[in-house]
């Protein structure tokens, strides 16, 4: 009993303190107790304590914050937050588009992986470099945002673990009890040179990426970081039959599909 009231306090705190703390107050009422019983149904073994949901929902809502600045394919890289949307869809989907339209200025629609269509690394992309700007950091990377570390840091069973090798950004699958595999997959969309290929990025912002990184191989005794991936990075993950449905029924690893569970953009 006192574990739950403390761990109770905490995520009202979490959500308190959040940059969305406005908008975390008008969340449904029966959200976190619909999202608690019926979450383990959909994602075997997720944790359904408060202060999980209060960080999966500051995550959802840091989602909508990228997604909803246009029409722009914007993928989700956590499955803790998508856990938070899904709920939300079953509940009060009309309460939803009235929220993301109040606090974000217009609804995101939430579209499965498989019905994107081109390439979600493109997507996952577009979601970094907005989760970057939001909370400060160098567009180009090459830190990642809270929201990229979400499953991680939640230890989200079968969630999206990313990571950074050799400066570039990129996932592998979580296992059943959330642990991360370093063996990730780096797509070039992710990297700064894809950034500035899609325009995500200027060409100044590049070179200071660039700049960065030559100086921070030079002082490496290792010669470990640089600027590109290297073939470290370029390992195949396999989707497993446990992990979901965002991964392609008849592909035989992971690839775009397994860095994001779902999508949206601006209607």
């Amino acid at each position: 009993m006192i574990w739950t009231m403390l761990n109770s306090w905490y995520a009202q705190r979490l959500m308190q303190r959040s940059r969305h703390g406005k908008a975390l107050k008008e969340l449904p009422p029966g959200l976190y107790n619909y999202w608690k019983s019926s979450a383990r149904l959909e994602y075997h073994g997720i944790p359904t304590d408060a202060i999980f949901f209060a960080r999966a929902a500051i995550g959802l809502l840091d989602f909508f914050e990228c997604a909803a600045q246009d029409k722009t394919p914007c993928a989700l890289p956590s499955k803790a937050a998508d856990s938070v949307w899904h709920a939300w869809l079953r509940i009060s989907p009309l309460k939803l588009e009235e929220f993301c339209r109040k606090h974000f200025g217009r609804a995101v629609p939430h579209v499965e992986g498989a019905a994107m269509g081109g390439n979600l690394d493109e997507a996952l992309a577009v979601c970094l470099v907005r989760a970057r700007q939001a909370e400060g950091l160098n567009p180009e990377g090459p830190r990642l945002p809270s929201l990229f570390l979400l499953d991680k840091k939640l230890k989200m069973p079968f969630g999206f673990g990313y990571s950074v090798k050799r400066g570039q950004p990129g996932y592998s699958q979580l296992d059943a009890k959330g642990r991360f595999d370093s063996e990730i997959t780096c797509p070039p969309q992710m990297a700064a040179a894809g950034l500035l290929t899609a325009g995500l990025i200027t060409t100044a912002q590049f070179n200071d990426f660039e700049q960065r990184a030559r100086q921070q191989a030079a002082s490496s005794s290792d010669g470990s970081s640089g600027s590109s991936c290297g073939s470290g990075c370029g390992s195949s993950v396999g989707c497993s039959d446990s992990s979901s449905s965002s991964c392609d029924s008849g592909g035989s690893s992971c690839g775009s599909s397994c860095g994001s569970s779902c999508g949206g953009g601006g209607d």
